[in-house]
């Protein structure tokens, strides 16, 4: 029972969310052909290439063209929302003033005290 339950759900999702129902209208592709056959002599390649790779030519039968399979599409993707919180910018760069740049160095910042050199020394062996 699972296994039919499984199929019945996986069949309804590719059938409403992707294009696959577009494989339900195949009758009417055979169908088509038929009649393009009973007017002149077509092979299958042939009847193909007329209706898919050529564009959508207008014509005595435009309407019977628009129902084949894969010839529209529609707009089939899941609704979703996505909300996102509105930006807010803390800092307003154009209600300040610039101010002149400052140049600045760490050669007056540098300490040359020797406690602080004397950390990176390495370790000393005690040999007992």
């Amino acid at each position: 029972m699972k296994k039919y339950i499984t199929i019945f759900l996986l069949l309804s999702y590719l059938f409403s969310m992707t294009e696959l129902h577009q494989i339900l209208k195949a009758p009417l592709l055979v169908e088509h052909y038929y009649e393009h056959n009973d007017k002149e002599e077509l092979s299958v390649l042939t009847f193909l290439e007329m209706h898919y790779l050529n564009g959508n030519v207008k014509d005595a039968d435009y309407e019977k063209d628009m129902k084949l399979p894969f010839k529209n599409f529609q707009d089939n993707h899941p609704n979703v929302v996505l909300s996102l919180p509105e930006t807010t910018n803390f800092f307003n760069f154009f209600s300040y003033p610039i101010s002149e740049q400052k140049s600045f160095s760490f050669e007056n910042q540098v300490n040359t005290s020797n406690f602080l050199t004397s950390i990176w020394q390495p370790p000393k062996t005690i040999l007992s």
